[in-house]
């Protein structure tokens, strides 16, 4: 998947037993698999025109993370915990 212009988006999910799951995020909303899954975190990974977009959810807390292809300009994130955790472990 990485570096595959074409592949499509991604959503993580991290239920309460500490088990992930990876799914095609088409027609979902963040609060939505949150309910569905009994997720503790989950997180949508959107690539699209050179542009990798994270949003995470993680309670009431959210975070976004965007980088942009090299040679484009650089949107600067906003980010919270669990994104920070969600980072920390690569």
């Amino acid at each position: 998947m990485a570096g595959d212009a074409n592949s499509g988006n991604t959503a993580i999910v991290i239920d309460r037993q500490g088990g992930m799951r990876i799914l095609d995020s088409a027609g979902w909303s963040l609060p939505a698999m949150s309910a569905e899954f009994g997720a503790v975190s989950v997180f949508k990974v959107e690539r699209r025109a050179g542009t990798v977009r994270v949003e995470g959810l993680c309670g009431s807390e959210r975070c976004l993370l965007q980088r942009c292809a090299p040679g484009r300009r650089w949107n600067a994130p906003v980010a919270t915990a669990p994104a920070m955790r969600l980072l920390a472990a690569y």
